[in-house]
């Protein structure tokens, strides 16, 4: 999980702990730093403890270092000078002489010096013993003889007890108040760093999303829905632009699916009022003929009402697939489900319909690639799709005697494909996808309304949607239309008896 991903209530509790944690950090760092160099440095403390407390002068650190001279001269151990070396030349560095020996053996001495000499004025001027010193304001002298090693150290100088500047300097304190106000100073800056730099990457991760959400929301106020957004984060603001995009989609969709059903809706309005014209100005033209006369003959009177009864009819007929086809796209129009066997289904409806067909010039024929495919269906409604695709064939065949081949064949995934291939007229290629839309016919003019209200295979479209299945147009090799149409076939098996045929 990358930081970013962090929700916002976490990220701004470690920023918080950030700011605070990285300072103290430091701080304690510094104090840790000193301490350390105090302890275990290789450093001359003396000339550290004349820096932290000035006004002392020397005469605080020449008693730390004699100090720590016995306490190594109790420690040695033979063979091992570190110790006793490195106090011995922070002593000297304080202006001292300094000679050691383990029992009569001189170990070290200061560059220059005697060491003999060294101890035998210690030796005058602290008289005591084999621990004693002797500091006046003239110097010091310092004789050490340890019991448990052998180790004895002299050390003399002139060091005076008291300082000629016995009492604190200002300076000093100066220097103490200049060196906290640094150090507050840079702890001040430090926090004030850590706290822009989170800010800024605070506002990179919260402000940023926020912007481009506000630029969103201002266009989709002004109607344009085509600005995505993109999400990178997955905290809080990364679930709000994820549902600010989920809702921009959908009003896309929302408003893609209205722009389509009010083109179909005028669409729709212009092939109802052209398709209702044309019968409607041949009632009237054949009806002004008997009013004014013109069908003076029973002969010319009876054709004058023929055309009427026709011209009628075709618009019943168009007013009736109008409502079944609006019923349709509403989800208005029920289905009565039964398991068919297809081809038994197929067989049946030709041989019923054989004679008809045969009166209306059109050789129908069924080659089945299987013996049996049950699928689910509404049998009147499925013998209409059957009813229109044959109308069709009919209505656009191009020979005297038209021909249809109805094939069926078991496709992958568990579906049958249907076929309806004749040799008529066709359609170009660039057509065979608008075939379905509502009033859409090859012929632009749709000057015979008779010959088709446009809406045959729009309803066929609408009961194979309902029934799961799929449908859509080929060329017909050498010429024709193929009508093919893809059903879920039943996956249980089921008994004879349990079949509708």
């Amino acid at each position: 999980m990358k930081i970013q991903d962090l929700p916002i209530r976490k990220r701004l509790l470690l920023s918080n702990f950030i700011m605070i944690f990285i300072p103290v950090i430091f701080l304690v760092t510094v104090a840790i730093s000193i301490f350390l160099i105090l302890q275990f440095g290789n450093i001359n403390r003396a000339t550290v403890i004349s820096f932290v407390w000035p006004e002392s002068g020397p005469t605080l650190s020449v008693q730390f270092e004699l100090s720590r001279l016995r306490v190594r001269a109790d420690r040695y151990e033979r063979g091992n000078m570190e110790g006793l070396e490195q106090v011995a030349d922070h002593l000297e560095d304080q202006g001292l002489t300094v000679a050691v020996y383990e029992g009569s053996t001189l170990l070290y001495k200061t560059q220059h010096s005697d060491a003999a000499a060294t101890v035998a004025e210690a030796h005058e001027k602290s008289p005591q013993g084999d621990a004693a010193v002797a500091w006046s304001d003239q110097g010091i002298a310092f004789y050490y003889a340890s019991g448990h090693s052998g180790i004895s150290a002299a050390v003399i100088g002139p060091v005076p007890l008291h300082h000629a500047n016995e009492y604190i300097d200002i300076s000093s304190k100066e220097i103490l108040k200049i060196a906290f106000y640094l150090l507050l100073f840079f702890g001040i800056l430090l926090t004030i760093a850590i706290g822009l730099i989170l800010s800024r990457w605070l506002a990179l991760q919260i402000i940023d999303p926020l912007e481009k959400l506000r630029a969103i929301a201002a266009y989709i106020s002004k109607g344009n829905l085509d600005h995505p957004i993109i999400v990178k984060n997955r905290d809080e603001i990364g679930d709000t632009c994820q549902a600010f995009e989920s809702m921009r989609l959908q009003l896309k969709n929302a408003r893609d699916t209205r722009d389509k059903y009010d083109h179909n809706r005028k669409k729709l309005i212009a092939g109802i009022s052209h398709d209702l014209s044309t019968p409607l100005t041949k009632i009237e033209g054949y009806a002004c003929g008997l009013q004014d006369g013109i069908a003076n003959t029973p002969e010319k009177k009876h054709h004058y009402l023929q055309m009427i009864v026709n011209a009628s009819q075709t618009m019943g007929k168009l007013v009736k697939t109008l409502s079944l086809f609006s019923k349709l796209d509403l989800g208005q129009v029920p289905f009565y489900w039964t398991q068919v066997d297809l081809c038994r289904y197929v067989s049946d409806y030709l041989n019923e319909q054989k004679q008809f067909l045969k009166s209306r010039d059109m050789m129908v024929t069924c080659h089945p690639a299987i013996d049996k495919a049950v699928v689910l269906m509404d049998r009147d409604q499925f013998q209409r799709v059957i009813e229109n695709i044959i109308e069709n064939s009919i209505k656009y065949k191009c020979h005297d005697v038209g021909h249809l081949d109805i094939a069926i064949n078991i496709m992958e995934k568990n579906k049958v494909c249907l076929t309806f291939a004749d040799d008529g007229c066709g359609v170009q290629r660039d057509e065979l996808s608008k075939l379905f839309d509502s009033f859409y016919r090859t012929d632009k003019a749709r000057s015979n309304v008779s010959r088709g209200s446009g809406l045959g295979l729009a309803v066929v479209k609408q009961i194979i949607t309902e029934m799961k299945g799929d449908i859509w147009a080929e060329q017909t090799v050498p010429s024709g239309l193929t009508i093919c149409i893809e059903l879920p076939l039943q996956e249980g098996k089921r008994h004879e008896t349990d079949i509708d045929c």
